[in-house]
């Protein structure tokens, strides 16, 4: 625990430094396993048991790596170090890594960021001589970013300017809230209704977080209340029937502002996490979103140019093996056809030589055979002649016992005549003709 400073450098207890220790305490309770935060859906505060604990991690993380040297506004942090915090926080707590958990991690940073540098400014005012304020160093800071911070809210007139612009707006507030650190979507999440868990609408949470035990904090905060009540009652008269949670806090914020005579268009009522959006807000919504869906939109369209252009190769890659298997099938074709065709040549080779020699075969025996019926003819003549003379017994006795020992005696010896041999010779070619499928 250490000690606020009020001015003449006098001390009172305060909250202290954030040391992170409860959200460490409730990690290791849980087996060291990140722990479960909520975001409203409604106001966009963190909200359930653990709200609270969320917001001090992402103090603890933003002073550890947000620098203070050189450091004027939020902008001269580098966007990279929003990253650092945001990239620390989801290893500690169970959210998505998504740009909506980015922003809300960093609007939460944002803002403790310049509540942390606005007590370091009233430190330094406690304090009228700078040799006081170096020896009452804070303790979350080191001497050079203390000696800095002391430069920098004695001497920079933006700073003096823009500090004074806060302190005059300051006691210009005339509403003032009652629920100390406690936020709005906490206070309108824990009195939401359980069964349906619909949340209070913006005319009865300006009372929830402006009146203890039915007394209002001040008169103009009643005041708000009364004037936008009326308003809306008057409203569903007119119309005849409720009106939606968003005419409500358009009544609303008319209402404040008139009673109050605000011309700021910052939303009331909700806190600093507040969803509800302005007209160049919405805008501005509209824009990104519409920017994220044409994103979408074309990163789909890459992947379906990606899909087809792996469809076109895949297909083409399946031609080239079609034309393949085709080329190689008529390869194989044409050879078997040359086969085919080489084999029917020696075919045809082959019954030419076998009709050629066939023929000369038939030619040689016709010559063969006309030889011997020419013999045989001239053979006829003497063979009559001894016909003649067989009329002598003497001879004939002799003839008997010169024919062929196998024949029976006093047989005759027979003789082929050449017409026999010729029709012979005839009917073997027209057999050899019939037997040759060319013919």
């Amino acid at each position: 625990m250490i000690w606020a400073v009020e001015a003449g450098g006098q001390k009172k207890k305060g909250r202290g430094v954030l040391k992170g220790f409860k959200a460490s305490k409730k990690r290791f309770a849980n087996g060291s396993a990140k722990l479960n935060i909520t975001f409203s859906e409604k106001l966009g505060g963190t909200v359930g048991m653990n709200y609270r604990s969320f917001k001090d991690d992402v103090v603890v993380i933003m002073k550890r790596k947000l620098p203070l040297i050189g450091v004027r506004t939020w902008s001269d942090i580098h966007p990279t170090i929003h990253r650092l915090i945001v990239a620390d926080i989801i290893d500690r707590w169970d959210l998505e890594d998504t740009p909506e958990t980015e922003e809300k991690v960093l609007k939460i940073a944002k803002e403790r960021y310049r509540g942390w540098r606005s007590t370091l400014s009233s430190t330094y005012k406690a304090y009228k001589t700078d040799a006081a304020r170096l020896a009452n160093l804070p303790e979350d800071l080191q001497p050079e970013e203390w000696e800095w911070m002391i430069e920098y809210f004695g001497i920079d007139s933006k700073f003096q300017e823009h500090s004074q612009k806060n302190a005059d707006n300051r006691k210009k507030q005339k509403t003032k809230h009652i629920i100390g650190t406690k936020s709005y979507s906490q206070v309108s999440f824990e009195k939401r209704n359980l069964e349906t868990g619909e949340e209070p609408d913006c005319i009865a949470l300006w009372e929830l977080t402006h009146t203890n035990n039915g007394t209002w904090s001040n008169t103009d905060s009643q005041k708000v209340y009364d004037q936008a009540l009326e308003e809306v009652k008057n409203k569903e008269a007119e119309t005849k029937g409720p009106l939606s949670s968003e005419q409500k806090n358009n009544v609303f914020q008319t209402a404040y502002k008139d009673t109050l005579e605000c011309k700021s268009s910052q939303p009331r009522g909700y806190g600093y996490m507040d969803k509800t959006s302005t007209g160049s807000k919405k805008f501005r919504i509209q824009i990104e979103e519409q920017a994220r869906a044409t994103a979408a939109t074309q990163e789909r369209n890459s992947q379906l140019s990606q899909q087809v252009n792996d469809l076109e190769d895949q297909l083409q890659a399946e031609r080239a093996n079609t034309q393949e298997r085709i080329n190689l099938e008529r390869a194989e074709r044409e050879q078997l056809e040359e086969r085919l065709k080489e084999e029917r040549v020696e075919r045809e080779r082959l019954l030419q030589e076998e009709r050629t020699s066939r023929l000369e075969f038939e030619k040689n025996m016709m010559a063969k055979f006309v030889e011997l019926s020419k013999q045989i003819e001239t053979q006829q003549v003497p063979t009559k002649r001894v016909d003649k003379e067989n009329s002598n017994p003497n001879l004939q006795n002799i003839l008997s016992q010169t024919s062929s020992p196998n024949k029976t005696p006093g047989s005759r010896p027979t003789a082929i005549s050449s017409n026999a041999l010729i029709q012979a010779a005839a009917r073997q070619s027209r057999m050899y003709k019939a037997m040759d499928p060319k013919n």
